[in-house]
């Protein structure tokens, strides 16, 4: 691994390392979230967001950008969720051409057991992780605490 100065790693090293591990992380999760839940990573991130937002639902393009998707690609994935009845989409009150979508009480049931062993899934391979010498720098730069502002 290249270093810099002070023994600290490269930050393209560590951009390297971040890809390899949120690839890894990502391909295992979105399998068992499938096989589990019949749901993708991304679709559970977008359940996350709509679990979060407000109550009358968020706009696709808001959507997009909290979950890096395009908008196209966006809708698609909202109408799958909206076919599962995991979601709902609806117009805007104020603008017909505004759309949003709302998670269902079935969609916020299935993300609240779906989040749920997508954290256990995510520290166990997290905990491997640092203990392969490739990501171990990453890993450990993404699991330290965060150290409290010193008073001034």
């Amino acid at each position: 691994m290249a270093e810099r100065r002070g023994g600290q790693p490269d930050v393209l090293d560590l951009w390297r390392q971040l890809t390899v591990l949120t690839g890894r992380l990502g391909q295992a999760l979105d399998k068992r979230l499938v096989r589990d839940f019949d749901l993708t990573l991304s679709e559970l991130l977008v359940l996350d967001q709509l679990s979060r937002g407000n109550p009358r639902g968020l706009r696709i393009q808001d959507l997009s950008e909290a979950v890096a998707l395009d908008q196209s690609s966006m809708s698609r994935l909202v109408s799958r969720l909206t076919t599962k009845q995991l979601a709902a989409r609806v117009s805007c009150e104020h603008d017909r051409r505004g759309v949003y979508c709302q998670i269902t009480d079935q969609g916020l049931e299935r993300y609240t057991a779906a989040v749920k062993v997508s954290r256990a899934e995510l520290g166990a391979a997290l905990e491997a992780a640092a203990f392969d010498e490739h990501l171990a720098s990453v890993v450990a730069r993404l699991t330290r605490p965060i150290a409290a502002p010193a008073d001034t």
